[in-house]
């Protein structure tokens, strides 16, 4: 939310932020509810936050995720970094029996929710593999996209052995980055198996919550973890890594991503979400989506290709920079957000981008 605040502020817009620490208390209803069905929480609180004044004076107001419900004001957009829905139908793992009607009946209730988010202006997805998937499953949202801002000043590309000094790692090993949580949603069974497809010269390097490794254990081999890293060391870790691999079921626009491709890191992903980003890139991008994830192989083939010389790996993270800077910089966000709100709202006099 700091870097959508700071392209919207070069635009010349007066950000002010609300969350849920600025909504009125529940009542007791509300909170029985909520405390049944998670869902409810943000939505419920959403409609409180409208109804006690808050928003009254904004010209625009901006909503992520269930906090638009409710929302009254003549030019409200929503904005979808991901989807409930989406998320519920693709990246659970598979349940039977009372256990998948309930499953059905919350996506349900999770589809209902996200249309009524948006006010008289729609939504906007952050990415067009988000905005197409979401509206295969029945959820309304506008065609203009808008991804979200990375600082390409603080991850950029940066020597590779010291990165790997300053992260504590090897520095005789080939290095393969997950960084996310280490579960079924983000993939974590099929980096398993890529991992044991790949030469024993490469070692996974999992960088993720402590929390998330909970009933889950790490990989049993070639396995270096990375808990709880702070985000500003986190350049350092996309630096350390041979390629980064995100094989996961859902994603609306992943961070991460351009990240690590922002620090000259080439990505492996599966075909969900910002691939569609990504296919739009040259040679070297493209290759780094792979379009059958449940595949070790195709895994395997995908790295060959963007790092199995050193040729090829040069050639992948310079084209994994220049594609960060071209698509998500500041720079060339706040020029896209300035398009979009100028053709939504053209009766607002917007400040051009310096």
């Amino acid at each position: 939310m700091a870097e959508l605040g700071a392209v919207l502020q070069a635009i010349g817009a007066d950000v002010r932020y609300l969350s849920l620490d600025d909504c009125p208390p529940a009542s007791w209803p509300a909170r029985a509810l909520g405390a049944r069905v998670p869902l409810l929480l943000t939505s419920l609180a959403a409609r409180r936050l409208a109804r006690s004044g808050a928003l009254d004076g904004a010209d625009v107001v901006l909503s992520i995720e269930l906090m638009g419900s409710g929302v009254r004001a003549p030019r409200h957009l929503h904005l979808f970094f991901g989807s409930y829905t989406a998320f519920r139908e693709d990246a659970l793992a598979p349940v039977r029996g009372g256990r998948a009607f309930v499953r059905a009946a919350l996506t349900r209730l999770a589809r209902t929710l996200e249309n009524t988010t948006q006010g008289p202006c729609g939504a906007i997805a952050n990415s067009a593999g988000l905005r197409d998937r979401m509206r295969a499953a029945g959820v309304r949202v506008r065609q203009e996209i808008v991804p979200p801002p990375t600082d390409t000043t603080r991850f950029s590309p940066r020597d590779r052995k010291a990165a790997r000094e300053r992260a504590g790692l090897p520095q005789d090993r080939r290095l393969m980055l997950f960084a996310g949580r280490w579960e079924y949603a983000k993939g974590a069974d099929r980096a398993e198996r890529v991992l044991e497809h790949l030469p024993p010269e490469w070692s996974l390097v999992l960088a993720t919550p402590r929390d998330a490794l909970r009933g889950r254990p790490l990989p049993p081999d070639r396995t270096i973890p990375l808990l709880d890293v702070p985000h500003e060391r986190m350049a350092d870790v996309y630096a350390s890594a041979d390629v980064l691999i995100q094989p996961s079921r859902f994603e609306g626009y992943s961070l991460v991503v351009s990240e690590a491709q922002a620090c000259g890191c080439p990505v492996l992903t599966s075909p969900v979400g910002h691939a569609e980003h990504l296919l739009k890139g040259e040679e070297r991008v493209r290759d780094g989506v792979v379009l059958e994830p449940d595949d070790p192989s195709a895994w395997r083939r995908a790295l060959e290709r963007m790092v199995g010389t050193p040729r090829l790996e040069q050639a992948s993270r310079a084209a994994a920079r220049a594609f960060a800077e071209d698509t998500v910089s500041h720079a060339r966000v706040s020029r896209q957000w300035y398009d979009v709100l100028s053709s939504i709202f053209p009766e607002l006099a917007w400040q051009r981008p310096r």
